[in-house]
């Protein structure tokens, strides 16, 4: 069958949007639903989730073959407002969770299931359903940056978050074959 470029379905098929998408974690080590939820409202940048598969050579004789190896799965990059709201602002969220990872006052590292999550990442149709979930397993604060200061900027103020997590399972896609 040959592919006709005029074709109608190219009128009808609605594309994911790049705004149209959520963070949710779980829980946030040491902190309540509240500032969870909070901190899910805040985030407004993002990306999904990216797997590097190394490469494994063989050689033999005068040739060389490749097999796959490990896969890394990269730190995620998502950018949160800073609302002023005291502890319950990106800041003080993204603060006392990378304490749990390591404390710079006492100096001490903390254990993996004190400090890690998980997260979805959820894509959305235009009328809110959710049509591509991510879900991210053994989530914990990488790095965490804070804004620049600039007495003639008015800009929002922003905190951004390296995510680093284990693995990424993404579940068969919301069936969308009505629309």
């Amino acid at each position: 069958m040959s592919l006709v470029i005029s074709d109608t379905k190219s009128s009808t098929l609605e594309p994911l949007k790049k705004n149209r998408w959520f963070l949710q974690f779980t829980s946030i080590p040491g902190q309540t639903q509240t500032e969870s939820d909070m901190l899910a409202f805040c985030c407004h940048t993002g990306n999904r989730p990216t797997i590097d598969i190394s490469e494994e050579k063989s050689d033999r004789l005068n040739e060389q073959f490749y097999i796959a190896g490990k896969p890394t799965w990269s730190g995620l990059d998502f950018g949160f407002y800073d609302y002023i709201q005291g502890p319950k602002s990106a800041t003080n969220i993204l603060y006392e969770w990378s304490k749990k990872v390591y404390n710079p006052i006492t100096g001490q590292m903390g254990f993996k299931t004190d400090y890690t999550t998980s997260a979805v990442i959820a894509m959305l149709d235009p009328m809110g359903g959710i049509v591509q979930v991510w879900n991210l397993f053994y989530c914990w604060p990488q790095k965490i940056s804070w804004d620049n200061m600039d007495a003639g900027d008015t800009a929002l103020s922003n905190v951004t978050l390296t995510l680093k997590y284990d693995y990424a399972i993404k579940p068969q896609d919301i069936n969308t074959s009505g629309m």
